[in-house]
């Protein structure tokens, strides 16, 4: 690296500007705990990797993930339909659906499309709310959102905006592989004691290890019953559990439907994780090199549901779920809008099928992620993207193996 006040240039190592706050921070306070690198490699109002301006999402070579809404609109047209559920069960309107991290809009899109052809209007006395930081996220959003006629009644929320928002709302908030994106801390089991992973400057960015920085790490792996083995890593997402707490503060009466990759406990400590779930992501390619590229590449890690659900107890909310995505989309009927096949092949049919399937078949996005409702304290939890196989509609179909679930009444 270059001296103080001269930044490096820009190349694998990450983002020239980035790399040296994160000196002149480590030089000032010290290692830093994993979290509070990862929030700045991630989430620095000007360098951070969800600041900059070229969309990460997609199935392009320069992409660097793609998501469920990204891969077919059918994603949000069949959450449309739970949504539509959850804002009849949460009461008279005015309501509100609000979106955190809604990437380019497109879920957001899909889903106030089936809104308004189940209600028959949009928006009525039903608001529309996006909670998002990027500026250009903000345009794309506004522009996806004029061309299919629906930006009146939404409004842009920043993420402080959100948090410091005063009153409840009523309604229903989504939030779509928000939680993995969140900050962790980093924990090592050494000659049987739990250390911490922290973030040191040596000629660049180095992992080093030290005492546990807040007790609420410790207290929530024992509230788990937790005893790691010998050289085991391991995420505690706190910052996802104080994500769930504010959530809780915020809504009156409704549902928050959270999607995302990750595991109960005890899955998520066993020994197919012994390196933990931590990952980077560039050009959609996984690897291990969380100090590499920094502020240009992603870096994600498996939700503990099992934390999340006893923190939304905590806080008052009902935990519904989790349930396979594949599941949930199955029995809101993904197979009614699975493209048919006609007596000629058509590639054009067969790639939406293929992207269509991906989002629900075991092999994919259906098992790997997790859809979890949380709903305040007295709202219905017999709803319709929950209810096991056996509870499913399965009305007679064209022919042999032609039939589908569908929703059930």
């Amino acid at each position: 690296m270059n001296a103080a006040g001269a930044p490096p240039s820009r190349g694998e190592a990450g983002d020239p500007f980035l790399l040296q706050l994160l000196r002149e921070r480590i030089s000032s306070v010290g290692p830093l705990s994993f979290a509070e690198y990862m929030s700045l490699a991630l989430y620095h109002p000007e360098y951070g990797y969800y600041a900059r301006p070229e969309d990460p999402i997609g199935r392009r070579d320069e992409s660097d993930f793609y998501t469920a809404p990204s891969r077919h609109p059918a994603f949000g047209l069949l959450l449309g339909r739970q949504v539509a559920e959850c804002l009849g069960q949460a009461g008279d309107e005015p309501l509100e659906i609000v979106e955190i991290g809604p990437g380019r809009g497109e879920l957001f899109v899909a889903v106030l499309q089936e809104l308004r052809r189940q209600r028959g209007t949009w928006p009525g006395r039903l608001r529309g709310t996006l909670v998002e930081a990027n500026p250009s996220r903000v345009g794309e959003q506004r522009r996806l959102l004029a061309d299919a006629g629906l930006e009146e009644g939404v409004r842009w929320l920043s993420p402080t905006q959100w948090s410091g928002l005063p009153g409840k709302l009523r309604g229903c908030v989504l939030a779509n592989e928000v939680l993995d994106a969140l900050p962790v801390h980093r924990v090592v089991c050494r000659t049987g004691r739990i250390e911490e992973i922290y973030v040191d400057w040596q000629d660049g960015l180095v992992e080093v290890t030290g005492a546990i920085s807040c007790e609420e790490i410790t207290a929530v792996l024992e509230r788990q019953g937790f005893v790691p083995r010998e050289d085991q890593e391991l995420e505690v997402g706190l910052e996802a559990l104080r994500w769930v707490r504010d959530l809780a503060s915020k809504l009156e009466r409704g549902y928050a439907i959270l999607v995302d990759y990750g595991h109960r406990a005890p899955e998520i400590h066993s020994l197919r994780h012994q390196r933990g779930t931590l990952l980077a992501y560039h050009r959609h390619r996984a690897n291990e090199r969380y100090l590499d590229r920094v502020g240009l590449q992603d870096l994600t890690s498996h939700v503990n549901f099992t934390s999340v659900m006893d923190a939304a107890r905590e806080s008052g909310l009902t935990p519904l779920g989790p349930v396979p995505q594949g599941r949930f989309l199955l029995t809101l009927g993904a197979l009614e809008v699975l493209p048919r096949l006609g007596d000629r092949f058509d590639w054009r049919i067969y790639r939406e099928r293929k992207a269509l399937q991906d989002l629900f078949v075991p092999s994919g996005m259906g098992e790997s992620h997790q859809v979890l409702v949380l709903g305040t304290r007295g709202m219905e939890s017999d709803l319709t993207g929950l209810r096991a196989p056996e509870r499913w509609n399965a009305p007679p179909g064209d022919g042999p193996g032609q039939g589908h679930p569908s929703p059930g009444a």
